[in-house]
């Protein structure tokens, strides 16, 4: 990784990290507990634009901010690392795979791996977390899914699995609106030629 990307990564992990600070995030309302929030955006700049390498510098530098200023730290900055690392490894790995076809068949292709993957990893992460770790969210998030379904769940096998269903989703949700997000930045800084006429994003290569 030359220096032009270094200081592209550090940058866009630093700009994730000052964007969690603010108030641009919402809650998911099954589980309010998760939130939906911009602060990935950079991250995903770094990664859909210059590559897995600076995506990665990107979401380290973002972790590290989240360590220091996040809330539930270490738990809830490890877990954002997570989902966004695994959503990287999907598009990454799929990338690898499939060089040949329509370029626009294989973004759908990549994009949609790198959900499935956040979608595995950070529903085994959810159970181990919920379980193990911490079974009072457990608790927490089936009586507010309780709230939003308008049923009585309880915080047994059933209830688990509707907690896990309902967190997918959300990272399914999160996902697309973190590549939209993403890809609508990249699209401008491309028709602004701020990075000279022949720059092309990584995820158009």
């Amino acid at each position: 990784m030359n220096a032009l990307k270094t200081a592209t990564g550090a940058s866009l992990g630093v700009i994730s990290a000052a964007i969690a600070v603010l108030p641009m995030s919402f809650a998911y309302p099954p589980i309010p507990y998760l939130r939906f929030d911009f602060a990935e955006v950079p991250a995903f700049v770094a990664t859909l634009g210059f590559g897995p390498s600076v995506g990665l510098l990107a979401s380290t530098i973002y972790l590290l901010g989240l360590l220091v200023m996040g809330e539930f730290s270490p738990l809830g900055p490890l877990m954002k690392y997570l989902a966004i690392v695994s959503t990287f490894g999907g598009i990454w790995m799929v990338t690898l795979l499939l060089r040949r076809g329509s370029p626009r068949v294989l973004r759908v292709i990549s994009w949609t791996a790198g959900c499935v993957s956040r979608v595995l990893v950070m529903s085994a992460v959810n159970y181990v977390v919920l379980v193990v770790f911490f079974p009072d969210f457990l608790g927490f998030a089936v009586s507010t899914l309780s709230v939003f379904l308008r049923t009585e769940l309880v915080p047994d096998h059933h209830g688990l699995i509707m907690v896990l269903i309902y967190t997918a989703i959300y990272n399914v949700l999160h996902t697309i609106l973190s590549i939209v997000a993403s890809v609508t930045v990249i699209n401008a800084i491309r028709r602004s030629g701020a990075l000279g006429a022949g720059w092309r994003p990584w995820y158009s290569d």
